[in-house]
């Protein structure tokens, strides 16, 4: 069971966002307030992060994660996510496509899209030293590692202590990331499902990221029939949370243009965006 909370206005439209590794559910606060279109957002802790427990054996923790978000959609959604939380509710969205209206995917850790773009092999070779240090038990290495990889993430020995013991506890869960993320055990690549998903796409990435990302979106504009793609100036990998208002005004000028804004009949504007 998944601690959740609700965002935005009661009666608007029904959303379900999906925070990064590390995070927490309410780090889209900024987002939600910020976008014009009213959301009726529930938003949990994914597994193992905030109040969420952790799993006693993660498994496959792309599958499982999926699973769990994917129990809380109970009614069609907008769904936004963010790195692992992106490629969480793909996994989701692709199986399930009648509970989706749309699906955002802000900077998705869906690497396997990316397998031979050249920026592929490189990005395994530079996880292998953090995968190690799981295996060796040195978890705060792995954490010091994992933030290292993208642009825009805290620096690991500038945190408090309480939150690097809490980074640290979670890379057991990274490692388990790997079946679904790279050796697709979703089979989200099997020839058919993505080009006939039929639901609008947004990828949002950071100018700043780095080029596995741009790989693994031309991975995914090559597949999915109805995929739109923008870049946040000056942004890394926590564009969601770095550029909130930015990314909120792509959201919803997609929205706009897909005809997913509620009718004026359906909901008022959100009060508290600027």
């Amino acid at each position: 069971m998944l601690h959740s909370r609700r965002m935005g206005t009661p009666g608007g439209l029904p959303a379900l966002l999906a925070h990064c590794f590390l995070g927490h559910g309410g780090s889209w606060t900024p987002l939600v307030e910020a976008l014009p279109v009213p959301l009726d957002a529930l938003v949990p802790d994914l597994p193992g992060h905030g109040q969420s427990p952790a799993p006693a054996d993660p498994g496959d923790f792309h599958a499982l994660t999926a699973a769990a978000l994917g129990a809380l959609v109970t009614r069609p959604s907008l769904l936004i996510g963010h790195s692992f939380g992106a490629a969480s509710l793909l996994r989701h969205a692709l199986h399930h496509p009648a509970t989706v209206t749309g699906l955002v995917l802000i900077e998705p850790v869906f690497f396997a899209a990316a397998e031979g773009e050249a920026a592929y092999a490189p990005y395994r070779a530079v996880e292998t030293p953090l995968h190690a240090a799981v295996a060796e038990g040195d978890l705060a290495q792995a954490a010091r590692l994992f933030l290292a990889l993208n642009p825009g993430s805290p620096d690991f020995d500038r945190l408090p202590p309480t939150a690097q013991e809490g980074m640290a506890a979670q890379m057991r869960l990274v490692t388990a990331t790997r079946a679904g993320l790279f050796e697709d055990s979703g089979g989200l690549l099997r020839p058919g499902l993505m080009e006939g998903f039929g639901k609008p796409v947004l990828v949002i990435l950071g100018s700043d990221t780095t080029p596995i990302f741009r790989a693994t979106l031309r991975g995914l504009q090559g597949r999915l029939p109805d995929v739109t793609a923008t870049t946040i100036p000056g942004a890394g990998h926590m564009v969601p949370l770095s550029h909130a208002q930015a990314t909120a005004a792509v959201i919803h000028q997609w929205m706009r243009a897909k005809g997913l804004e509620p009718g004026l009949a359906e909901a008022t504007e959100n009060p508290h965006a600027g």
